[in-house]
């Protein structure tokens, strides 16, 4: 009787060690490392350029809080079956447009010429952060097909108008808040993010073009007109000519590069940078926080840090290209662009080849709703490379084969399958 019970116990934990290897073995462990990596330099940066060592700890336990929570929401996710949300976008849909209209209504906080903030005691909160997220569900969920035979009989998502229109709808309607709260820095996300998705998915080009072009006019009529505003007009030609007004529009990036350029090899040291800590390097913390840890750790440190980015980027489009469920792969090509956009962004800004628009570097800039958006939207992308479906036979043999299959799962068409499509029509010819 013992040596039965014994040998059920050693069974039990032989069976629990199983599972909890397997777990294991499913996590992406350079894509975890890659975040962890990132949010230490974040934390670190951030303490640095808030005086935090001196104690000035506002800003350090701020950002250490919504960490917590984006840890815990990216648990959640990463363990949740990233196919069972998808009934869940038109409500995070709604809930992200109704907290865009609050911030145009009377619970807006304007901030440096954006009104695009709602503040809950000591903290803010910026729907425009979380609205990237809505945008990324919403156009993937509308560009594939549901789960279920009865759906193969539909038109591919990605050529059928209605569901184009669908999706351009719910982009523009999400545009056209952001815009007016004066944020346009968000709005380059959205717009590139849809770009991606749109192209993944395998829409016609003739669309792709459209968006583009109507997307320039936009902006040139919108800047032309004034609608932006003066301090964003500020923005976009201060960047071609900063010595021209150097204590005006043109101070931040002069500055930034001032403070970049005097790091050298290995930096002035973690709170020693002279730019940082004697207050010349302007929003230090959030903007230009890269600026900041070139001064303090140099050229290595830099390298590091694109170097952290290089890997979760590429992590995020193994899983995108791996996958054989279509929503699935344009969550994660959803997410790939948004990180991409924001960081080449933020460097190109700080390092002066591009104009100042505001969009934090991801997972190390100071910024509860930054974080915690960019910490979801990993959540969603390891929850795709853990859950996603096991590839058909077809899929493995003929990875460049477009098909209008689909399993009980989900559709299934692997990532290269748009590239190949357009490489396979004729010049000339709308797909």
């Amino acid at each position: 009787m013992i040596a039965s019970q014994s040998a059920g116990a050693r069974r039990l934990r032989s069976q629990a060690s199983a599972r909890f290897l397997t777990s294991v073995q499913r996590l992406d462990l350079p894509f975890l490392l890659a975040i962890a990596g990132l949010v230490t330099v974040g934390l670190g940066a951030i303490a640095s350029t808030t005086n935090a060592v001196n104690g000035d700890t506002g800003y350090l336990f701020r950002q250490l809080a919504f960490l917590t929570i984006g840890i815990g929401l990216f648990s959640v996710l990463a363990r949740t079956d990233y196919r069972t949300l998808r009934p869940l976008v038109p409500v995070g849909l709604v809930g992200t447009i109704l907290l865009l209209l609050a911030v145009l209504g009377p619970f807006g906080t304007r901030v440096n010429g954006t009104k695009g903030w709602i503040r809950i005691a000591s903290f803010s909160i910026q729907p425009a952060e979380f609205a990237k997220l809505a945008v990324i569900a919403c156009l993937a969920a509308i560009l594939s097909r549901p789960k279920g035979r009865l759906n193969d009989r539909l038109p591919d998502p990605a050529t059928d108008p209605r569901r184009l229109m669908s999706a351009l709808a719910v982009l523009g309607v999400i545009v056209i808040l952001v815009l007016a709260e004066g944020e346009t820095g968000s709005v380059l996300v959205y717009c590139m993010v849809a770009m991606a998705v749109f192209f993944i998915a395998g829409a016609p080009t003739r669309l792709l073009g459209l968006l583009v072009v109507s997307g320039i006019l936009a902006f040139v009529l919108a800047f032309s007109s004034g609608l932006l505003g003066d301090h964003v007009a500020d923005r976009f030609t201060s960047f071609l000519d900063a010595e021209a007004d150097p204590r005006g529009a043109g101070y931040n990036q002069i500055q930034s590069v001032t403070a970049i350029g005097s790091g050298g090899l290995i930096g002035q040291g973690v709170f020693n940078g002279p730019q940082t800590q004697f207050g010349f390097l302007p929003e230090k913390q959030t903007d230009f926080i890269f600026a900041a840890v070139g001064e303090e750790t140099g050229f290595l440190g830099v390298v590091i840090v694109l170097g952290l980015y290089g890997l979760l980027l590429w992590r995020t489009f193994e899983t995108a290209k791996s996958t054989t469920d279509r929503f699935g792969q344009l969550l994660a090509i959803g997410v790939f662009a948004m990180i991409l956009v924001q960081v080449v962004q933020n460097v190109g800004m700080t390092i002066r080849v591009l104009p100042i628009t505001g969009i934090p570097l991801p997972l190390v800039s100071y910024g509860g709703s930054s974080l915690l958006t960019t910490l979801l939207g990993l959540g969603l992308v390891q929850s795709v490379q853990r859950h996603r479906p096991a590839p058909t036979v077809s899929a493995v043999s003929a990875p460049i084969v477009l098909s209008d299959e689909s399993d009980a799962v989900g559709e299934e068409v692997p990532i290269e399958a748009p590239f190949a499509r357009r490489a396979a029509v004729p010049l000339g010819t709308d797909v």
